[in-house]
């Protein structure tokens, strides 16, 4: 049991903050801006979690996945120009078709190396789905595929959670790599390895008031709210995020005026991000990955190492962005 209690919701979300204000701090240093606060923020709430200061669950994580994550996703949205986007749109698919594929191979890889037995084929489609579209692709694949065996199924989630840690941090490593850099330059990191920190975006951003902050989150919640209510009336739960980004999109072109009285909320929607990764790690059971799911772990570090060492070959071949292949691959 863990020291700090599942139901003990402001202790709980008072080592969660203190992780991340330690991260944005540290951030600032040499070291720390190498290494990333996201970086920091996943490392230090998955020791925490699995020296059993805090526990891997807790009613505090599921509002924040559930409640800050939506609200974030219009926050840092409401400055996007569609214009802009729709010109990218080009290169971002073809990034995510990149990495797409790439997952697929690394799956077919997995499955040839390790030995998941009777249920390998629903294990690999399940974990690849995974990772080709999110938490919410492993439940409707499994349910697809009749992945019903309930021990089966803990592991895989146990693994999938580890394995998704693992691949953020690897991730995040690869502006650090100068040979990384040098076949995919971008124009939204730096070339000379120190990349634009969140911290450093945040100084550059307008300064706060009550006014615009309090807009913006009003905003993100009616936006969030409106969402809701949509995919009720459609019975389609499953594209409520997807509803909040369209509706968000509209704002930001087609409101502007009203966006324009806004500050504040690349720093909120950040913040909310920030809590939400340090939510991901602490739910990774190490010691029950180790003792249940080590060959699917094994078969998701193979996917993984596939996916990574292909996209950066090909993303190099076909001149793409660093960055864009980044976000195309998370």
């Amino acid at each position: 049991m863990a020291l700090i209690s599942a139901d003990n919701t402001f202790g709980l979300l008072a080592v969660l903050m203190l992780v991340v204000v330690a991260a944005i701090y540290a951030e600032r240093s040499r070291i720390g801006s190498a290494l990333s606060a996201t970086l920091m923020i996943m490392a230090g709430t998955i020791v925490l979690s699995n020296s059993g200061l805090i526990p891997y669950a807790a009613p505090i994580y599921k509002v924040i996945s559930s409640v800050l994550v939506p609200l974030a996703i219009p926050l840092l949205l409401l400055r996007a120009d569609l214009n802009r986007v729709f010109k990218e749109t080009g290169p971002m698919l073809v990034a995510f078709l990149l990495a797409t594929g790439v997952t697929i191979a690394g799956a077919f890889a997995g499955a040839a190396v390790m030995d998941l037995g009777e249920a390998e084929a629903q294990i690999s489609g399940i974990l690849a789905a995974s990772y080709i579209g999110g938490s919410l692709n492993f439940v409707s694949t499994a349910q697809a595929v009749g992945f019903e065996n309930s021990d089966l199924y803990v592991a895989a989630l146990s693994a999938d959670t580890l394995g998704a840690v693992v691949f953020l941090m690897l991730l995040m490593a690869l502006p650090l790599l100068r040979f990384v850099r040098d076949g995919m330059p971008s124009e939204y990191l730096g070339n000379d390895g120190n990349k634009t920190t969140f911290s450093d975006q945040l100084v550059q951003t307008a300064p706060l008031s009550l006014q615009g902050l309090a807009t913006g989150i009003a905003i993100s919640a009616v936006i969030c709210g409106v969402s809701k209510a949509i995919v009720s009336a459609l019975g389609i739960d499953s594209i409520f995020i997807l509803t909040v980004t369209v509706l968000t999109l509209l704002v930001a072109n087609f409101a502007k005026p009203l966006v324009a009285q806004v500050s504040g909320e690349f720093e909120i929607g950040t913040f909310f991000m920030y809590l939400f990764f340090g939510v991901i790690a602490a739910g990774a059971d190490i010691a029950a990955v180790i003792d249940v799911a080590l060959p699917m772990l094994m078969f998701i570090v193979v996917m993984l190492g596939v996916h990574m060492v292909l996209l950066v070959a090909f993303g190099s071949l076909l001149k793409l962005d660093l960055a864009e292949v980044m976000v195309a691959s998370n």
